[in-house]
């Protein structure tokens, strides 16, 4: 799985830096330690989700890549219209960013989502954040008992978006973001990859398809 994802985070590295667009070297660091994850359980009183755990014990400790075609001298890529909010990827996730990601999460509990019983602010809690996002949102995994493990996408400022199941799982997260570059972290950039928001984000679905094809040409 390592190699799969690095060898994806590659290949659109070194599309986008042949495109002309701007990348940051890829990091991804030795894997983390059985006592470094029991120490953050710990810290946060449970248990991680197991397969986010086995990602940070089997794949890596932390994880960072980003890329973006912006540019306001000229168009980079061309894209057709479905796809014409994309600009950027993004993928950043570390056992060492539970806690600047949590922190994140419980100030915007405190300072606007209080309420458990406001189905808008109950999305905020029982969730553990894994990715901040440029404006502000974050990645996180459910850790409500009937959604447990799906990871979703929290929003700060009144998406439609908030709340969606961006995967059942994190191993699915890291198959199906990678394939299509990771896109995002924005909802208004993946949300291209959820067939009219009826399913997860699907790294096969036809504008994954085109947007592989306007990426690379094939």
């Amino acid at each position: 799985m390592k190699e799969k994802i690095l060898e994806r985070l590659t290949c659109f590295k070194d599309r986008v830096d042949e495109l002309g667009g701007y990348t940051s070297k890829i990091i991804c660091k030795e894997v983390a330690t059985e006592n470094e994850v029991s120490n953050i359980e710990k810290e946060l009183g449970y248990e991680l989700p197991e397969d986010f755990r086995r990602a940070l014990m089997n794949i890596s400790s932390h994880i960072e890549f980003f890329w973006s075609l912006y540019s306001e001298d000229k168009e980079l890529l061309a894209l057709p219209d479905e796809l014409a909010e994309i600009f950027a990827g993004s993928l950043h996730f570390g056992i060492d960013l539970i806690a600047v990601c949590e922190e994140s999460r419980k100030d915007w509990i405190d300072a606007c989502y209080p309420d458990y019983n406001n189905p808008y602010d109950k999305i905020f809690h029982n969730k553990l954040a894994f990715q901040d996002v440029e404006n502000g949102d974050l990645l996180a995994i459910d850790l409500e008992e009937e959604t447990y493990g799906k990871i979703v996408y929290l929003s700060h400022d009144g998406s439609d978006l908030h709340g969606y199941v961006m995967a059942n799982s994190f191993a699915e997260f890291l198959e199906e973001y990678t394939k299509i570059g990771c896109v995002g972290g924005e909802d208004w950039q993946w949300e291209a990859f959820t067939n009219n928001h009826t399913t997860p984000i699907d790294g096969n679905s036809e504008n994954a398809k085109k947007w592989l094809e306007t990426m690379f040409g094939r």
